[in-house]
């Protein structure tokens, strides 16, 4: 009975290790990748002049109109970083910025005012995941923002608006729901709605000893308790959210979420496992249909006309290092994901079933760009950021796909 019992446990644990291999392989064995960079064309690292450069540890940023960004950034997320620890009172918040540029040029970033804002702007701002819903016009004139402040995560909902060439931002509502539980990134559906992930279940934000022990356990053993919502909500004051539908679940550490131009896809990435889960969509019901593997794991998710762009971390060990000021830089990794048929007359989800094409589009050793978290293009300029964790900077590369 023994022997049969040994067996039995022996099959199971090589039945979960040959199941883990492209995880392991994509996010626990080391790369040979550039000491600089390669991104098929020319980057340059954007960053402020000054001696103090504030422009840095940017986790998203967005296309708000062709040569024009917005990034949203944190100084102190060596100190409260919700999702992966530590949480220590910080001086340091976060905030919101933007960058105009030509193909050519680069001009200043500079920070958001965050107007009439009621929170604590400094330590009780913690952006993370951003996107832009367009109005009925067609114009981005909304930005939504995943605060991750002391007391609890929400979503904050600004106007925005170019004054004197310049963007501007006006503080319109907070949304908060207890199901707001670890929102990672967001992408509108619509003026009054979006999809939100959750990368966890169990939070650093339960109490002790739970909270050392539970998002560690959640993190290590894959479990897939992630999730996707989708939110619906009114900006009018004492409406906020109107409703909350699980649209995905049982998902190993829901991270970056994207909708397809033609809306038949949501994307939705699966950092842990490696993986970018493909759903079909519609008007009333999200499906899961397929996986796509990626060499990383993979943060947030970005659509580019018909490519979809994931970034990412190749070497966890390095982040996690990275992450506890035990070393100085993490490796960084961007693919693209389009489908093989350029039949434009199908949709996105018919054509990657039919197969799928992934193209390296930026790497780096860190010495360059440190723990790459995303990537967004501007397709009419030509031009494409990506932004990192524990990045000194962004970087502007030219888009050659």
């Amino acid at each position: 009975m023994l022997v049969y019992g040994s067996s039995i446990i022996a099959i199971v644990l090589a039945y979960s290790l040959w199941n883990l291999k492209h995880t392991i392989q994509a996010q626990f064995v080391p790369k040979n990748l550039p000491p600089f960079f390669n991104a098929g064309g020319s980057c340059e690292l954007i960053r402020e002049k000054e001696v103090d450069n504030r422009f840095k540890f940017c986790e998203d940023g967005v296309i708000l109109a062709p040569g024009i960004a917005i990034f949203s950034c944190d100084l102190g997320r060596y100190e409260w970083n919700t999702a992966m620890g530590p949480m220590n009172e910080t001086s340091r918040g976060g905030g919101l910025w933007a960058l105009h540029y030509t193909s050519a040029t680069t001009e200043k970033p500079y920070p958001l005012e965050l107007t009439s804002f009621p929170g604590d702007a400094d330590m009780g701002f913690h952006p993370l995941g951003i996107d832009t819903p367009s109005d009925s016009s067609g114009t981005p004139s909304r930005l939504l923002v995943i605060n991750h402040g002391r007391h609890k995560p929400t979503v904050e909902v600004f106007h925005v608006k170019l004054e004197c060439g310049l963007v501007a931002l006006t503080y319109e509502t907070t949304l908060t729901h207890p199901s707001f539980v670890a929102p990672n990134a967001i992408a509108a559906v619509s003026f009054d709605s979006f999809f939100l992930s959750h990368d966890h279940y169990f939070t650093n934000r339960m109490r002790w000893p739970l909270n050392t022990i539970l998002p560690w356990l959640e993190t290590f053993l894959l479990l897939p308790l992630g999730k996707v919502d989708l939110i619906s909500f009114e900006a009018l004051p004492g409406a906020g959210v109107r409703k909350v539908q699980t649209v995905a679940r049982n998902i190993v550490c829901a991270n970056g979420v994207a909708v397809s131009a033609d809306g038949s896809t949501l994307a939705v990435a699966s950092t842990a496992r490696a993986e970018v889960l493909i759903y079909s969509k519609d008007t009333t019901t999200v499906k899961f249909i397929t996986s796509i593997r990626v060499p990383f794991g993979v943060d947030n998710l970005a659509f580019a006309g018909d490519q979809l762009l994931a970034a990412g971390h190749p070497y966890a060990p390095e982040l996690m290092a990275l992450m506890k000021n035990k070393s100085s830089r993490a490796p960084s990794y961007v693919s693209a994901i389009s489908p093989q048929s350029a039949n434009q007359t199908q949709s996105w989800l018919t054509r990657i079933l039919v197969g799928a094409n992934l193209t390296t589009v930026f790497m780096s050793d860190g010495s360059f760009l440190s723990a790459s978290s995303g990537a967004s293009v501007d397709l009419e300029m030509r031009i494409m950021f990506v932004v990192a964790l524990y990045g000194s900077g962004v970087a502007k590369c030219n888009y050659t796909l």
